[in-house]
């Protein structure tokens, strides 16, 4: 029985150690977004619904309410998965912490230039000192309950980094007792052709995926090969016909 405590304890603190690892990968790749991502494009309501429903779903004894204030698809300059974990480490957040009232909001809305994402819970709440270091890297307000909850520190950095990498903001209000409300501000993309649109919508519907793991945070080499193969396939079918039709013209005159 103790032997059996003992491989149990050491497989929560190997399971602890590897899921600080892959946090601190994820950390160190934030800090290369914009040269890797820089140029990607994502619909955020999107996101936002499919977030929602997948914590719907997962967390049946939560309620979770949806509020879209927008009027149309917002559109921003991030990639998919980026704004995807972002959504999920608030969320995560905010159902460690509540542990009376299991209850959150999630809202979206927009200003001119900007949209903004809101995830309110009732939960703990946090204190005037520990809010100006909650971003902060391993930065726990409660060490040994964080720990328990599975907590390395890292969450809310990776969002932090995460959201002002696109040139955005996190900021959080809360009241010890009463729960947090963590909201977050991006730039929107502004006068997008509406092919662009339809093709943005397509791909996210088609080669997305709704996995809520780490991202990588690296480019895909085997895609770029694949559509490197593609164009040499094209080139060739295109120089045959070109022979073809060089042949037809020369052959003799009936």
């Amino acid at each position: 029985e103790v032997l059996e405590e003992s491989l149990k304890a050491s497989l929560q603190e190997t399971n602890r150690m590897k899921s600080l690892v892959s946090e601190m990968l994820d950390l160190s790749r934030a800090e290369q977004i914009e040269i890797n991502y820089g140029e990607e494009i994502t619909n955020v309501n999107q996101v936002f619904e499919q977030v929602y429903n997948d914590f719907t779903m997962i967390h049946p004894d939560f309620t979770f309410t949806f509020d879209d204030d927008t009027d149309k698809n917002v559109y921003v300059k991030i990639y998919r998965n980026h704004l995807e974990q972002v959504l999920v480490i608030l969320l995560d957040n905010a159902i460690k912490y509540s542990t009376n009232r299991k209850e959150v909001h999630m809202s979206l809305s927009t200003t001119m230039s900007m949209v903004n994402i809101a995830i309110q819970d009732f939960g703990e709440g946090i204190s005037e000192e520990d809010k100006q270091k909650v971003f902060n890297r391993f930065y726990r307000v409660d060490k040994a309950r964080s720990r328990d909850k599975g907590g390395n520190g890292l969450g809310l950095s990776i969002a932090h980094r995460l959201v002002e990498a696109y040139h955005g903001n996190i900021s959080i209000e809360s009241s010890l007792g009463y729960g947090s409300i963590f909201q977050i501000n991006l730039p929107i993309m502004q006068d997008m052709p509406d092919e662009e649109l339809e093709d943005e919508d397509q791909s996210d519907s088609g080669d997305q995926s709704s996995d809520h793991g780490l991202p990588e945070g690296i480019l895909d080499t085997s895609t770029q090969a694949d559509k490197s193969h593609e164009k040499d396939a094209d080139l060739k079918d295109s120089a045959d016909d070109s022979q073809s039709d060089h042949k037809n013209e020369a052959g003799p005159k009936v």
